[in-house]
């Protein structure tokens, strides 16, 4: 338990940090709450014993309004009010299935951060590397949701090699941020 405790708290540590750094960013509010949810798992798994498909159901649909940045801001409050009704209604009959909720919505996340690389690269013909990480970031909480869903015999090894893995990639987010990325041509 000892080496799975200090993985947990390192990503924690880590993504609490990112917000901070990332400040005055148009990135800032979705690493603000994936900080804000990281503090959460902990509060509430340790001290208040809620099951956490709750409040991350929840926390996954807010993390929707700053990911979705070039969507006016009616739609937006919109699609989280579709997303709250539709996930509300899931987890009242099956919380598990929640889980598939979060699936697309990361989905949604993805596609959207997916279409930033592409514009800048058609733009600017190089890859920023913080485009790609974000892309590679949801990419690892997609699986990670969808091998937990689906109680694959690897499910909490794999969780914990991810959560390692994000530490590393939260570590980029530390240093790197939007305006400062490396870019490269292909």
């Amino acid at each position: 338990m000892g080496l799975i405790n200090l993985i947990i708290d390192t990503n924690t540590l880590v993504w609490v940090i990112i917000p901070f750094r990332q400040y005055k960013t148009r990135f800032f509010g979705y690493f603000l709450i994936l900080a804000v949810l990281d503090l959460a798992y902990i509060v509430l798994k340790n001290f208040i014993q809620i099951n956490t498909l709750y409040y991350y159901l929840y926390g996954t649909i807010l993390l929707l309004y700053p990911a979705l940045l070039e969507i006016k801001h009616n739609y937006r409050i919109g699609i989280l009010i579709v997303f709250g009704i539709t996930g509300s209604f899931v987890l009242y009959n099956s919380p598990i299935d929640s889980i598939l909720v979060q699936v697309v919505i990361h989905l949604i996340i993805f596609i959207n951060f997916l279409k930033l690389l592409i514009i800048h690269y058609s733009q600017a013909r190089k890859l920023k590397i913080f485009h790609l990480m974000l892309i590679i970031y949801e990419f690892s909480v997609i699986l990670k949701f969808f091998v937990y869903y689906k109680e694959i015999g690897i499910g909490p090894v794999y969780y914990f090699l991810t959560t390692a893995f994000e530490i590393l990639i939260g570590l980029f987010f530390i240093f790197i941020n939007e305006k400062n990325s490396p870019e490269f041509s292909i």
